[in-house]
Parts: C-alpha cells; structure tokens; sequence
C-alpha cells in the first residue's frame, strides 16, 4: 500500500479525478493554440518561421526539465509539485492571453510547458499511487483516455472561445481550470508524510532499471509509439491532401476518430494487462500500429484512410497502456515520480524526433517511403519483443 493510501483523505475517485483533470488540461494545451496561429500573426506581427518557434517553446521545458521534476515528485511529493505545476500553467496561459508580442508569447509557451511537465509527472505518479496494483493499468488508462478527449478538445475550444467570445477567452478560460484544480488539490490531496531521500542519484537509478528487460522493452515502446505518432501527424496529413485532395476539417475529422477510438481502448488495454500481464497488450498494440502504417499506404479513397487511422489508433492504445503501467512497476514505488519524468522525457524526445523523420522521408521518397519503413521498424520491434520474452527464463509477463 502506498503513502497515499494510507494517509487519511478524501475518497480514492476524488484524488484520480484530480489528477486526470491536469492531465486533461496538459493535453488540450497541446492544440488549443493551434486554430489561433493566422490571430497570433496577426497580433505580433511575426513570422511563419517565427510561430513555429513559438510553438516549439512549450517542448523544449518539457524535454529538459522532465528528470528533475520526476526527481521532485519523489522528493517532495506529488500534491506540492501538482499544486505547482497548475499555478504555472494558470500564469502561462495568461500571459499568451495578453501578449502581443513574439517575445512575450514564446515566453508564455515556455512556461506553459515547465508547468504542464510538473503537472503531468505528479499527476500521473498521483494516479499510480490511488489505484490498486491489481487494477494499476485501467487506471492509467482512464487517464490516458482523458488526454485524449482533451487533445480532441483544445483545438475546438481555442477556436470555437476566439470566435464567440475573444482572442483571449481560451486561455483565460485553461487558466481559470487550472486554477480550479489548484486550489481542489491544495485543499482536498491528503498531506504526503516526509520521503525519505532515494538512495542512488536520478541517473543510477535510470541505469538501473534500463538493464532489467522490462524496463528497457517499457522504454523502448514510449518511444517507438512517441516516433511513430510524430512521424504519423506529419506524413499522413500531407499524403491525403496530395493524393486524396482532403482539406484540412476532413483531415481533422479522420484524425479525431483515431483518438476517439483511443479513449476508448486504453482502459480495456490497461485491464488486460491487469488480468493477463502486459506482453500481449504489448505485442499487439505495436504489430497493429505496424499493420496501420501499411494501410494508409495502400488503401484506397477516405474511407480506406479512415479505417487506416482507426487501427492506429488501436494500436497507440494498446502499446501505451502496457508500457506505461510496465515502466511504472519497473521503477518501483519509491522511484515513481522518476518513472513518469522519464516517460515524458522520452515521449517528448520522440514526438520531437518524428515529425522531421517524417518529413525528410517525405522528401526523400514520398509518403510511401515513410509508411513502409514505419511499418517495418515497428514489425521489427515487434518480433524483436517476442523472441527476447520468449527467451527468458522466468515470463515477463507480470513485469
């Protein structure tokens, strides 16, 4: 039982729903901005280029931070540093509302993004720690599924607030969320009791736990999903344009559907791996993403796209909800907070890695290129992870 639990406090539903709703809030930032680019231009005068960069400021904090603050939630606990992740988020979203300036406005992204990688990092440790560890996975996936629904959300609040209400609504209107969820942790998450210091430094621990097969097949799956779903948001969008003339709603509609089709599988996937350990959910969420990667090559017309993307997203699914809970119990409880700084990190570092793939296979050889040697990464990975499993002595099923 963790310290969580047996602190005195409110229900177990009450702590979840409010990490699952920072988690929410961190993935709809991701978009929210997005529908407001031509007004951001048009406020601060700048650059495509220059917008780019600004977009790019909310990653960087991430990529970069996400070891320390990993560290903290261990060291001080998840309420403080979920408590301070919200406060930053709330003044970042702020002051995108009231820059008009690109210099102001990278700055506010930045912020945002030191926030949200606090934020998320305790709140997923937070999550960990309330559930069962029998019922570990659809927990997590109950929180995964949330960062999908607000990544559908953001773009459509951002644009839907700036059109009814004003430029500045949308992020008023995160910032005042995120001050919500603030004070309801401030007041509602049980103190933690003083942690003891981890005995290795952040790295060792890394180190560690990377040399035991589950946490290197845990990482591994973070980031080939991360890379996979960068290089997918790039290629596919572009390749159905160009091929298919699709304009940029119908392209949306296509991709909402293949997270749709996410929030509802990442909880079935985290009981499964509950109930039957997390090798299968593993094993068919990557050779599913492959087979995805392949029919967006050749299926034919909208309809063969949209069922392309459906399966992608099963995939994602599935591959996420047995990793993440794999590197969680892979750290241990006393190391949590680091297991989820270092799922961040790698996630980032993926996502960022993917969409210039992407785009110099786009270059290289086109849409089909790309495809193929997604596919073929991921089938490798695949039967790469079958043979290593196989090859143990004791099953890893269990982690």
């Amino acid at each position: 039982m963790s310290a969580l639990e047996r602190a005195t406090g409110p229900p177990r539903w009450a702590v979840v729903a409010i990490a699952v709703g920072a988690v929410t809030i961190d993935a709809a930032l991701l978009g929210l901005i997005a529908p407001l680019l031509p007004a951001i231009e048009e406020r601060t005068g700048a650059s495509q280029a220059a917008l780019g960069v600004a977009l790019a400021a909310y990653a960087v904090p991430i990529a970069l931070l996400s070891l320390p603050l990993g560290r903290a939630a261990d060291r001080i606990g998840r309420r403080l540093l979920l408590a301070g992740g919200l406060a930053v988020v709330a003044a970042g979203s702020v002051l995108i509302a009231v820059s008009e300036s690109l210099a102001l406005l990278i700055t506010a992204r930045a912020v945002q993004g030191i926030g949200s990688a606090a934020g998320w990092i305790a709140a997923l440790a937070l999550v960990s720690d309330s559930a069962a560890p029998e019922r570990r996975g659809q927990t997590l996936g109950f929180a995964f599924a949330a960062t999908s629904a607000g990544s559908i959300a953001g773009p459509g609040l951002g644009g839907v607030a700036a059109d009814v209400i004003s430029f500045e609504a949308p992020f008023l209107i995160c910032a005042g969320v995120a001050a919500a969820l603030l004070v309801a942790s401030l007041t509602l998450l049980p103190r933690e009791p003083p942690r003891r210091a981890p005995a290795l430094p952040a790295l060792a621990t890394i180190r560690r736990t990377m040399r035991a097969p589950v946490g290197r097949w845990a990482a591994a799956i973070v980031l080939a999903s991360a890379l996979t779903l960068g290089v997918v948001e790039v290629v596919a969008p572009l390749d159905l344009n160009a091929r298919l003339g699709l304009s940029s709603a119908a392209i949306g509609v296509l991709f909402a559907a293949s997270i749709a089709v996410d929030v509802v599988l990442s909880p079935l996937g985290g009981r499964w791996g509950d109930r039957r350990g997390r090798l299968l959910p593993a094993l068919l969420g990557l050779a599913t993403t492959a087979l995805s990667t392949l029919l967006l090559a050749v299926l034919p017309g909208a309809g063969g796209a949209t069922v392309a993307l459906i399966v992608y997203g099963a995939g994602f699914s599935l591959s996420f909800a047995a990793a993440t809970p794999w590197l969680d119990e892979a750290f241990g409880e006393s190391e949590r907070g680091l297991a989820y700084g270092v799922q961040s990190l790698l996630y980032a570092g993926g996502y960022a890695i993917g969409p210039i793939a992407g785009g110099l296979l786009l270059n290289v050889g086109g849409a089909g290129l790309a495809y193929g040697l997604t596919a073929g990464a991921l089938a490798a990975g695949t039967v790469a992870l079958f043979l290593a499993a196989r090859a143990r002595a004791d099953h890893p099923v269990k982690g």
